[in-house]
């Protein structure tokens, strides 16, 4: 496979995952307007929990999404119940709220598994090739790329195709309206962090066997998940695709050419690019 099928390959795998982790980030926010510093730190302790199962354990990697796809949603559930003893300026309190919570996890981590960097990949990586495409893929690849457009698929599909969905819509647009049309705006807060609970599931495993999980790390996913929040606007799954898949591609792009160690460097930049000329996001309104 050549070097530019490579970098489209690994960019457009990574970016998919991206959105993933902005994703559930994005949803919270939007209802409760809560800015969860912890997001990041509950996926590493998701990653965490894949990374016991497959090493102690011998678990295949994807047979580690059922406890995590139902573990996360009660530690998401458990950090909106702590949010609700929180008082005005809600916003400001909450960002130090979960900034003291993603402390406590980090801490946590960092007594149990030591700060060594971990990654969940198995002796002999399975290569599956399509001729075709002229395409190889790596199982971890497929993986990434298949269960991140599925994720990112289904909640779009949810948002506009539910009741559930479109209440949920409802109220990142306009709390006031949905109550009176009403819509339990306190339904929809759970709601947000049960989806955004699974999300967590989802991605912690998926991190593990992509990206390297270290205590601290959770800090990376945090702010991947802001930044591509404010770029897409809250709601908008495609943009925020979008944005994922610039990042995923600006990433691989640095590996290739300029080493591994420039990834994290020109990533940042980029971030900070979009939040300079692009400081109001692609959309400013939720999907319609």
């Amino acid at each position: 496979m050549s070097a530019g099928m490579h970098l489209l390959v690994s960019g457009f795998s990574l970016g998919s995952f991206y959105a993933v982790v902005a994703l559930g980030f994005a949803l919270i926010f939007g209802v409760t307007h809560a800015f969860n510093l912890a997001h990041g730190e509950l996926i590493i302790l998701s990653g965490y929990l894949a990374y016991f199962l497959w090493r102690a354990l011998e678990v295949h990697p994807l047979a580690t999404l059922p406890l995590t796809l139902a573990l996360m949603p009660v530690f998401a559930l458990a950090l909106a119940q702590l949010l609700r003893l929180v008082r005005e300026p809600f916003p400001m309190n909450s960002l130090v709220v979960t900034f003291g919570v993603a402390l406590v996890v980090e801490q946590a981590l960092l007594y149990t598994f030591s700060a060594d960097y971990r990654l969940i990949q198995p002796a002999a990586p399975a290569m599956v090739p399509f001729p075709a495409l002229g395409l190889v893929f790596t199982e971890a690849q497929i993986t990434l790329l298949a269960l991140s457009l599925l994720a990112t698929g289904t909640v779009h599909l949810w948002l506009t195709r539910t009741f559930e969905g479109k209440a949920l819509r409802a109220t990142i647009q306009n709390p006031q309206a949905a109550r009176l049309a009403g819509i339990n705006l306190g339904r929809m807060r759970m709601t947000a962090f049960a989806v955004g609970g699974l999300l967590i599931g989802l991605a912690g495993p998926l991190y593990g066997q992509t990206l390297y999980l270290y205590p601290a790390g959770g800090l990376e996913a945090t702010l991947i998940a802001v930044v591509l929040t404010i770029f897409a606007g809250v709601g908008r799954i495609p943009t925020l695709l979008l944005g994922g898949w610039v990042l995923g591609l600006a990433e691989s792009w640095a590996a290739l050419a300029l080493g591994a160690n420039w990834r994290e460097l020109v990533s940042a930049l980029l971030l900070v690019l979009l939040l300079i000329l692009r400081p109001e996001g692609l959309k400013t309104r939720p999907e319609a």
